[in-house]
């Protein structure tokens, strides 16, 4: 008899200890499932907040900006954009004009702006573009002096009226010194004979 008192309290024993167990388990749930929600509203209402902080990744800047730049480089910006121009599709309807004021007949456009691309890479000083647009009355024939005659022409033209879209929608890195030089520039291709220096700074 006291055998089976003592299995009935074991097992009883046993189950209050599982029910135990349960009702921890299913408060560590609650406990889980209120923290979860908490957790939830938090992020709900934390995340404009913290959006408002994220800000777009930049490239870091590779080479140092200034207002100011090397004269010699803006000389060579300068003259590589002006061969550009020169032997570009815009160019066409200039040099034809430019031609026919002009009378050079024995110019042909696709002639000169080969011509002119054949120069670009050259230009990298004042020498290198000063000899493209003064006349060698020793050594030019009368073609090259006329090539020089129209190269001349529509780099005003360029400077005039194309210049400030080349510098602000171009990959120049000193913007506002080659704005500021435009005036200059375009006062020595006009006198190219006295293109013999650009000031560094500019005014």
């Amino acid at each position: 008899m006291s055998f089976l008192k003592r299995k009935i309290q074991l097992k009883m024993g046993k189950t209050l200890s599982e029910s135990h167990a349960i009702g921890k388990n299913a408060s560590t749930l609650v406990k889980l499932e209120d923290d979860e929600t908490v957790s939830t509203e938090i992020s709900s209402e934390t995340s404009p907040t913290t959006l408002e902080f994220i800000l777009p990744m930049r490239k870091p800047r590779q080479k140092p900006t200034s207002p100011d730049a090397n004269s010699k480089n803006i000389v060579k910006n300068y003259g590589k954009a002006l061969c550009s121009f020169a032997s570009s599709k815009i160019a066409v309807a200039y040099l034809e004009d430019i031609l026919k004021r002009k009378s050079f007949e024995c110019v042909r456009i696709k002639e000169f702006m080969e011509f002119i691309k054949g120069k670009k890479e050259s230009i990298n000083s004042i020498e290198s573009l000063r000899k493209l647009l003064v006349i060698d009355e020793n050594q030019d024939d009368n073609l090259i002096r006329s090539y020089k005659e129209l190269f001349k022409e529509v780099s005003v033209i360029f400077l005039k009226y194309f210049a400030v879209n080349w510098i602000y929608s171009g990959k120049l890195l000193h913007k506002n010194a080659h704005m500021q030089y435009r005036f200059k520039m375009l006062r020595r291709v006009q006198n190219p004979e006295h293109f013999t220096y650009l000031k560094t700074s500019a005014k």
